[in-house]
């Protein structure tokens, strides 16, 4: 909002230097964002007469205070951080009869929508320019002259934060306003001339036969105020703040108007303006001015009482401020505060309607005493703040993949609704109603998709070897709503090393097993036990033959695997990548809140390598299952050193090379109890595996 100073100092007298001023408007919440002086010659070129010489502030108002979106608001405002009086306009009118009454009937239907609206019906009037100050002062705050009566609502509008409109009251027909929803297609052509087709939610004012403007927004032509104009209807009114909104934005439309409302406009001020605005009317264009207003207000506002403890608002502020210095800040604001029993009983005006808690009231004290008043303290309290259990998990996981090579990436949460369909999940996908785009239209149902696209825009720029990991959340639509969850996933592809002197020429090309390594090192460095890699052939993003999935018991972890034909040609990767993707929820509870200590061994193991054949559908990890449940814990280690399939076994068989370690934490093993040992694993072998040994 531009603010011009010399209006400003119409209602507040101020001292101090304009950057002083602006420093003390931006600590107390009111950022001063430029400040320029606007010289009479700028002026007359912009339209104006240039009376004086200016200095306009360029101010940001925060949403939830539109109560500065004013010349008063902010005089207001700098009134109670200098602490004096600011003053206020009383608008003094000559009215005569007829009664308004008996020349416009006003009905709001849509009460949910329209709290207040008052009429003022003045003839007579002579349209013309305005004076020279007047349009100076709205090119000013960045508005174009018009003529004196459209002048004085957009000033009203500056001056007081109401925004306002003229009608030509000949073109009202009926006479009456009706404030309603619009009709299922029904049209208006706006006052910037566009033809606009109206929504049923939305509101308008009409006459008896049509709408005549879109509440809160813009008027239409059809009753707009031309030089043929002599008797004029004020609309002064109070809109929903949500409704104008909506209609703003579904329309296009954003106005000075539409600025106010979407912000919040006091309901209390709606008479006070249209009586403003028909002094200055009278002043400017003459007129005669019917008796009385018509003023239909649903829902009366007032103050509302809230209460505040000094012993707290000092503690939360880290400040020593007494009671009654708090009730001096509170009342320069214009909130009537008293003292009762111990705590401060505050009356907060209609205008601050971002005020309803002790907290709000905490923050307002705070903010004339003058934050940058507050001593520096170091925090108090028995206990120190720390990261929650998810957060500690969080970066542990982090930590880990790193240690393995992996580089932490973040995508977006919205993504084309043809990842899901790509992770298999098209029936959970979340899709939005109302997209950014065609390629942003879903929310994220996986993270292996995103990562693959990741790969794949490396790779366009010629990077082709990737290691990357993501933590973030994924959305998915389930029959009680949306399931929002953590998620842990990553993709590899090219060469886990660049070759170099000593090293193949090639490097070690990502496969399944180095994501099975990378997934295994993880598990085993969280501390979890009992992991089984089950095959998994039904996981869309994975190889057919080249998948498996992560179990602890029954619980099923996630899954990692060479990434599947169909998703490598969707997500445009080359090569070969691998994915895995496991769930944060089931992986922390899967993993041990403390890790076990194992002292070095303190004897020497003993090894035996043997040659299993057993049946193609035999897994090694079967294999492996049935040697440590019958080793009688004298196992320590199983690892395979070759798979054979040829003449030697027969078809439909394969050799399983299997190296065991064996050792006691109690004693040294002897040849014989290993070899005892031994014999007992094969006899268990042949029974549940109908193995046999080469």
């Amino acid at each position: 909002m531009k603010l011009s100073i010399n209006w400003l100092r119409e209602y507040v007298d101020f001292d101090c230097s304009l950057h002083e001023l602006a420093h003390a408007l931006t600590m107390a919440g009111l950022e001063v964002e430029e400040s320029r002086e606007l010289l009479r010659s700028e002026l007359v070129a912009l339209g104006g007469e240039g009376v004086a010489d200016d200095v306009v502030f360029d101010v940001k108002v925060t949403p939830n205070r539109g109560d500065w979106l004013s010349v008063l608001g902010v005089a207001r405002e700098v009134g109670a951080l200098l602490d004096t009086s600011f003053r206020s306009p009383a608008p003094e009118v000559a009215v005569i009869s007829p009664e308004a009454s008996d020349l416009i009937r006003i009905r709001i239907e849509a009460t949910d929508l329209c709290r207040r609206y008052v009429g003022v019906v003045i003839r007579n009037v002579t349209i013309g320019e305005s004076p020279g100050w007047m349009k100076d002062r709205l090119i000013a705050a960045g508005m174009r002259p018009i003529n004196n009566v459209v002048d004085v609502t957009n000033y009203v509008m500056l001056e007081l934060g109401q925004p306002l409109h003229a009608f030509d009251y000949r073109l009202i027909r009926g006479p009456e306003i009706i404030v309603r929803r619009a009709r299922a297609g029904e049209m208006i052509t706006s006052l910037d001339g566009i033809h606009r087709e109206l929504h049923k939610d939305m509101l308008v004012i009409a006459d008896s036969e049509r709408a005549v403007a879109i509440a809160g927004i813009m008027g239409g032509v059809d009753s707009e105020i031309s030089k043929q104009t002599q008797d004029i209807l004020i609309e002064s009114a109070n809109f929903n703040n949500v409704g104008v909104r909506r209609t703003s934005k579904r329309l296009n439309m954003v106005t000075e108007s539409s600025y106010r409302f979407e912000r919040g406009v006091d309901p209390s001020i709606t008479a006070v303006a249209a009586r403003r605005a028909t002094e200055l009317v009278q002043d400017l264009a003459g007129g005669e001015v019917a008796s009385g207003i018509v003023d239909v207000y649903h829902d009366p506002v007032g103050a509302m009482e809230v209460t505040v403890r000094p012993e707290r608002a000092n503690l939360v502020l880290g400040a020593s401020i007494d009671p009654d210095e708090m009730a001096s800040y509170l009342r320069r604001l214009g909130i009537d505060t008293r003292p009762r029993n111990g705590v401060l009983i505050c009356n907060v005006p209609s205008y601050r309607p971002d005020v309803t808690r002790e907290i709000d009231l905490i923050e307002e004290i705070g903010r004339i005493y003058g934050y940058d008043n507050i001593d520096v303290t170091l925090p108090s309290g028995a206990s120190q703040g720390k990261d929650s259990p998810e957060g500690s998990f969080r970066e542990r996981l982090r930590v880990i993949l790193m240690s393995c090579g992996a580089q932490e990436v973040l995508t977006h949460s919205l993504v084309p609704s043809r990842f899901a369909e790509v992770a298999g999940l098209g029936a959970e996908c979340v899709r939005m109603r109302n997209p950014l785009s065609e390629e942003l239209d879903a929310m994220r149902a996986a993270l292996t998709p995103n990562l693959l696209q990741v790969v794949a825009r490396n790779q366009a720029f010629g990077t082709t070897n990737a290691n990357v990991f993501e933590i973030g959340k994924i959305y998915r639509q389930t029959q009680n709503g949306i399931d929002e969850r953590l998620s842990i996933a990553g993709a590899m592809v090219g060469s886990l090393w660049r070759s170099a002197w000593g090293l193949p020429e090639k490097g070690l090309d990502v496969d399944f097993f180095a994501c099975k390594g990378l997934v295994e090192s993880l598990l085993s460095a969280l501390g979890i036990s009992g992991v089984r890699f089950v095959e998994v052939q039904d996981e869309p993003m994975l190889h057919a033959t080249r998948g498996a999935k992560i179990m602890v018991g029954d619980t099923s972890l996630g899954f990692f695997g060479e990434a599947s034909p169909a998703a490598r040609e969707a997500l445009d990767v080359r090569g070969r990548p691998c994915v895995y993707e496991l769930d944060f929820g089931s992986l922390m509870a899967a993993t041990p809140e403390l890790l076990s200590y194992t002292e070095l061994p303190r004897y020497p193991a003993l090894y035996r390598h043997v040659a299993v054949v057993v049946a193609d559908g035999i897994r090694f990890g079967d294999v492996k299952q049935v040697v440590l449940e019958s080793g009688q814990g004298k196992v320590e280690e199983v690892d395979l050193l070759d798979d054979y399939r040829g003449e030697q076994v027969g078809s439909g068989r394969r050799s399983l090379t299997v190296s065991m370690v064996f050792r006691s934490r109690e004693r040294t093993l002897t040849d014989e109890e290993v070899n005892a040992v031994l014999e007992g694993i094969k006899g268990a072998l042949q029974t549940r595996l109908a193995a046999s040994f080469r």
